[in-house]
């Protein structure tokens, strides 16, 4: 059986990320695209009865709307979810209508997933797909948190960039022990973070995002 972030948590997981999210971008994940302007609602009209919503739901600031996923695990077979993202997106905003309307598919992987183990394109010969993939495991968790670590006791201010690692930090490492080790950590940097943002995602919902 599949062990992916359990969907309760994902949930959470992807509600802090949103809120946290506005007029930021995705460069401290390593993919260079434009500001975030507004979060969609990501109630969409369903496809099948039992699928799960989509994670996130962002309009940037060029108009592209972007579908976010986050996952723990790698299946070929999640193209076909995420193509039914991409229809009831469209669907729902009406996007069919509108003419050079993009859309973009990102799949943020989990440090358990690795670099070239996985597959981001689908052929069928009449259907063309790709999703852009994250791999958090391209981040250096160690060297981020030592940074931290330096910028928190010296009192600074971590940057809008730093603030979006500081978040996904315990997500970037490959094991759930490593996980599970720097959530206590990063729990205690927060504390000493002055950033209210920063303490309500991180210090209140720690215990069940991560879990």
């Amino acid at each position: 059986m599949k062990n992916p972030v359990a969907y309760q948590n994902k949930d959470i997981i992807s509600k802090v990320f949103g809120e946290s999210m506005r007029n930021k971008s995705f460069r401290a994940y390593g993919m260079d695209i434009p500001e975030i302007v507004e979060i969609l609602p990501t109630n969409l009209p369903a496809v099948e009865a039992n699928e799960m919503r989509l994670d996130n739901l962002f309009r940037l600031k060029d108009g592209t709307i972007v579908i976010v996923d986050y996952e723990s695990t790698y299946s070929y077979a999640d193209k076909i979810k995420y193509l039914n993202y991409v229809a009831r997106t469209t669907k729902r905003y009406g996007l069919s209508e509108k003419q050079n309307q993009p859309v973009r598919m990102i799949v943020i992987y989990t440090g358990s997933i690795r670099r070239g183990t996985t597959r981001a394109d689908v052929d069928m010969g009449c259907l063309q797909f790709t999703v852009e993939e994250v791999f958090l495991s391209d981040l250096d968790a160690q060297e981020i948190e030592t940074r931290f670590q330096r910028k928190i006791h010296s009192g600074e201010i971590l940057s809008d960039e730093e603030q979006m690692q500081f978040i996904i930090l315990p997500l970037v490492h490959k094991t759930k022990e490593e996980m599970q080790d720097c959530i206590v950590r990063c729990f205690e940097m927060a504390k000493k973070i002055d950033s209210p943002e920063i303490q309500r995602i991180f210090i209140i919902r720690t215990d069940r995002v991560y879990r």
